[in-house]
């Protein structure tokens, strides 16, 4: 449990970084709440905090860096509010009819298959991003190059998801008529997504190798 900014158990502080990573989540809900609100003005404001989402994803990278607080506590956190973010956004515009079934499953099957390779890894003394071997995989996985086109691809089409969505509440001919650039984002994403996780399983089997 996490009291006033401090580690319970440890009696250390939270870096700001993984407070920051953490207060993602209450407004990853907010912004979901706000999808289901049929007002056109605060799908405008849902599109904001959904900058500001994304924002938050590089401003805790950025803070540990900076503040050399980069920590596997931190890392491990990351990841997992990025999977939050992601899955729980892709069920709500499923729900809201703007993706097909098959994108919230993909990105399901993806993030319980590269997650348990990498709790696997860890419980062996690896790191998440340290388990890489191949330099393809490296460049892939853990590149800051890859990391921000993958991020900067799931934030234009979550964005363009969204503001579809607001402008169809207005006038619903703006859905077919965003429907191919917005289902082109989909498929970059998806693209993207499957060029960075097909790695981790490859170069997990070099770890298993060694039980």
């Amino acid at each position: 449990m996490v009291i006033s900014g401090t580690n319970a158990s440890s009696g250390l502080p939270m870096s700001a970084a993984n407070l920051i990573t953490l207060a993602r989540l209450p407004l990853l809900l907010l912004i979901v709440a706000l999808l289901f609100v049929p007002c056109r003005q605060v799908q405008g404001w849902g599109l904001g905090l959904l900058a500001l989402l994304f924002l938050m994803d590089w401003l805790d990278g950025y803070l540990a860096r900076l503040r050399r607080q980069v920590t596997e506590l931190g890392a491990v956190l990351d990841v997992a509010l990025d999977r939050v973010v992601e899955n729980v956004l892709w069920v709500a515009f499923l729900k809201l009819d703007l993706v097909p079934l098959w994108v919230p499953v993909f990105f399901l099957i993806r993030s319980f298959a590269v997650d348990g390779v990498r709790t696997a890894a860890l419980a062996r003394g690896q790191t998440v991003f340290g388990m890489m071997h191949s330099r393809l995989g490296l460049f892939l996985v853990a590149s800051r190059t890859m990391r921000f086109l993958y991020a900067l691809a799931k934030a234009l089409t979550f964005g363009a998801l969204l503001a579809t969505h607001g402008l169809s509440l207005h006038d619903p001919s703006w859905r077919p008529s965003l429907a191919p650039w917005v289902q082109g984002l989909v498929l970059l994403t998806v693209a993207l997504c499957l060029a960075r996780g097909i790695p981790v399983i490859v170069d997990s089997r070099r770890l298993f190798q060694k039980t």
